[in-house]
């Protein structure tokens, strides 16, 4: 299963919602305490790939160690690719969503779209690109004369790298591939693009090809890792809701970095038996190392702020990925990550 394989639409089923009524300790006339129901508000939350170990798990742990229920939300969710789910986030038929791919999101708000980025689940992007291990090709100038794969537009952390290894990228062979990983096996590309948190697993021990990976931070660019993003005008009508769900799922990401066994036996049990356990296990390995990198480890899970998306959104607009530069006021909103942690921990409850 690959990180991106997605249900059709956003009207799947979801898999799972918070009970609708929780119960309060009030005080009888009798002076005893007695359990009342209590309204729990619905919040609906839009994945961009199926579940598993990775990043977005904590959403799903936060619902089965009723994380949700303390905070007075009924949180649901559904399943669509990033780009399509970022519309429905805006437009409110979502309240939440996980964003991926810093340039769309940006590329978004410079259309409009009322969205903000409240948190970082990950502090680094998963793509890369890989080759076969041994290969004579080391670096991106060397993608010059080879064939390289595309999954869908050229990804941002491509184009960067390509940058700043001085590529001509007209001497490149970019070829369209799928999101199987058997191109690369099979000889169609010499490099292919891959989420470093799950293919390479994939091709080492289901497609029986080894890789060697060549990464973006190591050629000036450092994308940004998976983001969650809100409706900007929910969450200026309701910030107690925006709050109460990012403290809950941050909170599942502390318990998810802490207990290894038990959240990949949760991912085992949502993904199904037919994802292996040893990719769940590659998987939640590399994505605590994407969780704690550069300030993630001491500022605490969930932690970002403006400069790292101003930076972020220079280098777009000094590659021409993006044609204009927003204000990062309307990309980034600090204030709820600023009210959930303290000295690198989550305030619970």
């Amino acid at each position: 299963m690959t990180r991106r394989r997605a249900l059709a639409s956003a009207g799947a089923v979801a898999l799972a919602a918070c009970t609708p009524n929780a119960t309060a300790p009030t005080a009888s006339p009798g002076g005893s305490v007695v359990a009342t129901p209590r309204a729990l508000a619905t919040f609906k939350w839009l994945f961009g790939f199926t579940l598993s170990a990775g990043s977005t798990l904590p959403i799903a742990l936060a619902h089965d160690l009723h994380y949700y229920e303390a905070q007075g939300l009924n949180v649901q969710w559904d399943y669509v690719t990033d780009a399509t789910g970022i519309r429905l986030v805006a437009s409110n038929q979502y309240q939440a969503g996980s964003a991926s791919d810093s340039a769309t999101t940006v590329g978004y708000i410079n259309q409009g779209v009322p969205l903000k980025v409240v948190a970082a689940l990950t502090q680094r992007s998963s793509r890369a690109m890989a080759v076969k291990k041994g290969s004579s090709i080391k670096r991106p100038k060397d993608f010059e004369g080879k064939k390289v794969g595309i999954k869908g537009q050229p990804w941002t952390e491509y184009l960067g790298m390509l940058a700043g290894d001085n590529v001509d990228r007209s001497k490149v062979q970019e070829v369209p591939v799928g999101f199987s990983s058997i191109e690369l096996r099979d000889g169609l590309v010499d490099v292919l693009p891959v989420f470093r948190s799950t293919e390479p697993w994939t091709l080492a021990n289901t497609l029986n090809t080894p890789i060697d990976l060549i990464v973006p931070e190591d050629f000036g660019f450092t994308g940004l890792g998976t983001a969650i993003a809100v409706s900007s005008n929910y969450a200026k009508s309701n910030p107690d809701q925006i709050t109460g769900f990012l403290r809950s799922v941050l909170h599942a990401a502390e318990y998810y970095q802490a207990n290894k066994d038990a959240s990949i036996q949760t991912a085992v049990q949502y993904a199904g038996p037919g994802v292996p356990l040893g990719q769940h296990q590659f998987l939640y390995d590399a994505t605590i190392g994407e969780m704690q990198f550069g300030q993630g480890k001491t500022k605490g899970v969930g932690y970002f702020t403006k400069d790292d998306w101003q930076k972020q959104i220079d280098q777009l607009h000094n590659l021409k990925i993006i044609s204009a530069k927003p204000n990062v006021d309307d990309v980034a909103d600090t204030s709820f990550i600023d009210k959930i942690l303290k000295d690198g921990k989550v305030v619970w409850p």
